[in-house]
C-alpha cells in the first residue's frame, strides 16, 4: 500500500485506540477501587529502500546508504496505573479498603476461578454451599474469600460487624453473642501489569503459560489488618489529565485524517493525467 495512505491510516487506528482507553477510564472516574490504564506508543518497522546500487559513490557519506519509511506509531501497551485512590469514609460496617498499593482482594468467579478487584463494598448474600448461613458478595455477586480461601460463614442473623486490629473480622449473632468470622484472604499481586481486565472492576490472570509462570508465584499473602472498615478506595482517575489526553488524541487522529485525504487526492491527481 502507498505509504502516503499506509502510515496516516495505521496511525489513526492507534488514536482511536488510544481514545477508546481514555473514554474508558472516564466511564469509570466513579467507579469504586478502579484502576486507570494509560496507551503507550511504539513506532513500528522501518522500511529499507537502496537507492544507492553502487556504494564506491558513497565516499565520504557520514548518514546511512539507502532510505529508510517509517511505518508509523502503534500502541505498545496498556499499562494498569496502579496508584493509590483516595480513601472516603462511609457510614457502611461492609464497605472496605486496602491500604496497600498492590493488594486485592480475593473472589470466587462462576467457574470457581479466583478473581482479584480493589473494590470493597460488600454485601450479605445467603450461602448456597452452606443453607442458612450467609456470606459475603462483591456488588456482582461474586463470593469474597476469606484467609483460608473459602467463603465467609455467617450466621443468619448477625449484625454489628467490626474489623480488629489484627484484622480479623467480628459480628454479633441473633442471640447476642460475639462471633469471629476470619479475615479476608487479601493478597499482594507481584506482577500487575500481567492482570487481564474482565469488567466488573474485576482482574484475573489469563496468559501465565506464555509468561512462564505460576498464579502462585505471581500473588503472595498480604497483611489482613491493611483492610479498613468503612472506608472506599476511589478510583486513580485524573480527570484533568484524562482530559488533556483526549484532546491530544483527537487532533492526532485530525492531522492524520487530514493527510490520509491528501494522500488520497494526490493520487487521484496522478491517475487523472493522461
Amino acid at each position: 500500500m502507498y505509504s502516503g495512505l499506509r502510515i496516516p491510516f495505521q496511525s489513526m487506528g492507534s488514536a482511536q485506540q488510544q481514545m477508546d482507553t481514555i473514554s474508558n477510564n472516564l466511564s469509570n472516574a466513579e467507579t469504586a477501587g478502579f484502576k486507570s490504564r494509560q496507551a503507550t506508543f511504539s513506532e513500528m518497522m522501518y522500511q529499507q529502500e537502496d537507492n544507492m546500487p553502487m556504494p564506491e559513490n558513497g565516499t565520504g557519506r557520514l548518514t546511512p546508504p539507502g532510505i529508510r519509511t517509517g511505518g508509523g506509531a502503534a500502541i505498545g501497551q496498556t499499562a494498569l496505573r496502579m496508584e493509590q485512590g483516595s480513601l472516603k469514609e462511609s457510614e457502611r460496617e461492609l464497605d472496605f479498603a486496602l491500604e496497600d498499593t498492590d493488594a486485592f482482594f480475593q473472589v470466587e468467579a462462576e467457574d470457581g476461578a479466583v478473581e482479584y478487584t480493589k473494590d470493597g463494598q460488600l454485601y450479605l448474600s445467603e450461602n448456597p454451599a452452606v443453607p442458612g448461613s450467609y456470606t459475603l458478595v462483591d456488588q456482582n455477586g461474586g463470593f469474597v474469600l476469606n484467609e483460608a480461601g473459602g467463603r465467609f460463614d455467617i450466621p443468619a442473623g448477625a449484625s454489628e460487624f467490626s474489623m480488629q486490629e489484627n484484622g480479623e473480622l467480628t459480628a454479633v449473632t441473633a442471640a447476642g453473642d460475639t462471633v469471629n468470622l476470619g479475615a479476608f484472604g487479601v493478597v499482594q499481586v507481584e506482577r500487575p501489569q500481567a492482570l487481564t481486565s474482565i469488567g466488573g472492576n474485576r482482574y484475573r490472570f489469563e496468559d501465565l503459560d506464555g509468561l512462564g509462570a505460576a498464579e502462585d508465584d505471581m500473588v503472595i499473602e498480604a497483611d489482613p489488618s491493611s483492610v479498613k472498615q468503612g472506608m472506599v478506595e476511589q478510583s486513580n482517575v485524573d480527570l484533568s489529565n484524562e482530559l488533556v489526553n483526549m484532546m491530544n488524541a483527537q487532533r492526532q487522529y485530525s492531522f492524520n485524517s487530514r493527510a490520509l485525504t491528501q494522500g488520497d487526492q494526490m493520487l487521484g491527481l496522478i491517475n487523472s493525467i493522461r
